[in-house]
C-alpha cells in the first residue's frame, strides 16, 4: 500500500510541474473560444429574430400589381422574417451574389403579370443559388416558390371561373366588382394563412433554448477534448515503468488508478480554467443566456458542480485511449478522431433532435451521449438515478479496459 502511495505521489509531483504550461495552454484555448463566441454574439448569429435570407430581385419590376405583391411580402406577410426581397440591377445582383451578400437571385421576366392574366403561364421566373446552397435553405425556398406557383394559378383559374358564371348568367356588368371582391379575398387568404396552425416552440433538448443549448454543448466538447490539451502527462512514459513497478509490488490496477487520479488533476484545473472566466462573462452579461437573465453567475455555478462527474468521466475515457494507442501521436489522433465523433453523434454540434431515429439511439448510449442527458437533466433540478448510474458505469467500464490493456502489453514483454 504504501509503494502504491508513494507512486501516486510521483505521478503528481508530475503533474504540478506541467501545470504552469498547462494553466496557459487552457486559459489560450478558452480566451480563442471566447472571441469566436462574441464575434457570434455581436454579428447577431443568436438574435431573436435570426438571419434573414436576402434575395436579389431582377427584371421587370414595374408592374403595379407585381410591386404590390412585394411590398405585400415584405410588410404584411410572416415570410417577412425569414426572407428579404431586394430590388436591383443586373450588374448589382451579379457583384453582390459573388461577394456573399446575397443568398439568391430571382429574375422577373418581361411580361409576367400579362402571361397569368392571359392563363398562358409561360413566362417563369428564374432562381439562381450557389452549388454549395443545396441545403435546408434551398428546400424551403423551393417550396415557397412552388406554394406562390400553385396560389397563382390556383387565384387564376378561380377568378376566370366566377367570370364565365357570371357571364353565363347574364350578370355581366357585376364582372368587375365581383371580380376585385374575389381577388381581395384570395389576398386576405394569403396574408392570413398563418391562422390555420398555432407553432409551439419546445426549444433544443427538452426545452432548451438555442443559447443554452450551445452553451452546455460547447463545455461538453471543451472537456470531451482536453486529453489532446493534456498529451504532455503521457510524454516520455517508459514501457518498462509498469513490469518495474508490478515487482516492486504496485500492482497493475494500483498503477493505474495512482497515474488516473493524478490526471484528474489536468482535467479539474482545465475545467476551472474554462469555467472561472465564463462565470465572469455572464456575471457581467456579456453573453446573455434566456433562462438565466438577470440572475448573474448563480446558476451558472449550480450547473459547474453537475459538469465534475462527466469530467471524471471523459478523463477515464481520455486515459483509455491514450493507454490503447501505441505511442503519444497515435494517442493524440485517437483522441481527435473520437471526440469529434463522440461529439457529433451526441448532438455538441447539432441538436440530436435533427438526426434520423437510428443516430439519435446510437447517441444517446454512447458517452457523449449520456454526458448530455446527466447535463440536461441537472439544469432542471437533478440527474436521474439513471443517468448518474450510467455516466459512473462508463467510467468503471473505461479504468476496467485501461487495466486490461495494461495487463495484456505488460505480459507480452
Amino acid at each position: 500500500m504504501a509503494g502504491a502511495a508513494a507512486y501516486f505521489f510521483a505521478q503528481l509531483k508530475r503533474v504540478l510541474k506541467l501545470a504552469p504550461a498547462q494553466l496557459a495552454a487552457d486559459l489560450l484555448v478558452c480566451a480563442c473560444a471566447g472571441i469566436f463566441a462574441y464575434l457570434l454574439v455581436a454579428q447577431g448569429a443568436f438574435a431573436a429574430g435570426g438571419v434573414r435570407y436576402r434575395i436579389g430581385m431582377v427584371g421587370d419590376l414595374s408592374d403595379s400589381y407585381l410591386g404590390f405583391g412585394i411590398a405585400a411580402l415584405q410588410e404584411m406577410d410572416d415570410s417577412r422574417f425569414m426572407v428579404e426581397l431586394v430590388g436591383m440591377s443586373e450588374e448589382e445582383a451579379e457583384e453582390a451574389f459573388l461577394r456573399g451578400e446575397l443568398y439568391a437571385v430571382m429574375r422577373v421576366p418581361e411580361g409576367l403579370l400579362e402571361s397569368i392574366v392571359r392563363g398562358d403561364n409561360d413566362c417563369l421566373i428564374t432562381y439562381t443559388a450557389a452549388e454549395g446552397q443545396r441545403g435546408l435553405g434551398t428546400m424551403v425556398m423551393g417550396e415557397i416558390t412552388d406554394i406562390a406557383s400553385t396560389l397563382v394559378t390556383s387565384s387564376q383559374s378561380a377568378i376566370y371561373a366566377m367570370q364565365r358564371m357570371l357571364v353565363d348568367q347574364g350578370r355581366g356588368d357585376e364582372v368587375g366588382p365581383e371580380t376585385d371582391r374575389l381577388n381581395l379575398s384570395l389576398i386576405n387568404l394569403v396574408l392570413s394563412r398563418s391562422g390555420f396552425s398555432d407553432v409551439e416552440l419546445l426549444g433544443y433538448a427538452d426545452g432548451l433554448s438555442m443559447e443554452l443549448y450551445y452553451f452546455c454543448s460547447a463545455v461538453l466538447l471543451f472537456l470531451l477534448l482536453a486529453g489532446l490539451l493534456n498529451c504532455a502527462f503521457f510524454v516520455r512514459r517508459s514501457a518498462a515503468l509498469a513490469p518495474f513497478m508490478k515487482a516492486r509490488g504496485v500492482g497493475t490496477f494500483r498503477q493505474i488508478l495512482g497515474e488516473y487520479l493524478a490526471y484528474l488533476g489536468l482535467v479539474v484545473m482545465g475545467l476551472f480554467s474554462l469555467c472561472i472566466p465564463l462565470a465572469v462573462v455572464l456575471e457581467r452579461e456579456f453573453i446573455v443566456i434566456p433562462e438565466w437573465e438577470g440572475m448573474g453567475a448563480s446558476p451558472f455555478w449550480r450547473f459547474f458542480w453537475t459538469l465534475f462527474p462527466v469530467a471524471v468521466m471523459f478523463g477515464a475515457l481520455q486515459f483509455f485511449l491514450y493507454e490503447a494507442a501505441e505511442g503519444i501521436v497515435n494517442g493524440i489522433l485517437l483522441q481527435f478522431f473520437c471526440g469529434i465523433g463522440l461529439g457529433y453523434f451526441g448532438g455538441y454540434f447539432y441538436p440530436s433532435a435533427f438526426f434520423p431515429e437510428r443516430m439519435r439511439m446510437i447517441g444517446s448510449v454512447l458517452p457523449s451521449g449520456i454526458a448530455a442527458r446527466y447535463v440536461e437533466e441537472g439544469l432542471f433540478g437533478g440527474a436521474s438515478m439513471g443517468a448518474v448510474s450510467a455516466v459512473f458505469a462508463y467510467l468503471a467500464a473505461f479504468l476496467a479496459l485501461t487495466v486490461m490493456v495494461r495487463r495484456g502489453r505488460t505480459g507480452r514483454q
